[in-house]
C-alpha cells in the first residue's frame, strides 16, 4: 500500500529500498519519516503535511516492531 500511494518509480529510486536491499532493516524503517510531503498546487513545491508526518511515524513503529 505504501508503494502504491507514493509511486513505484519513486520507491524504486528511494534510500528506503537501498537500505532494505543492503539488509539495513532499521535504517529502512527510519526512512518512513522522510516520506511526509505532498505537492502543493499553489506553490508548485512539496510541503510537509502534518497528517502524513503522523502516519509515517506510526508506520515506522509498525516496521520496527516487526524487527524486534
Amino acid at each position: 500500500r505504501f508503494v502504491f500511494n507514493f509511486g513505484k518509480g519513486a520507491f524504486a529510486k528511494s534510500t528506503m529500498l537501498k537500505k532494505l536491499n543492503a539488509g539495513d532493516r532499521v535504517g529502512a524503517c527510519n526512512e518512513f519519516l522522510r516520506w511526509n510531503k505532498a505537492f502543493d498546487p499553489r506553490t508548485g513545491k512539496r510541503v510537509v503535511v502534518r497528517g502524513l508526518t503522523l502516519r509515517r511515524a506510526a508506520e515506522r513503529e509498525v516496521c520496527l516492531g516487526n524487527i524486534r
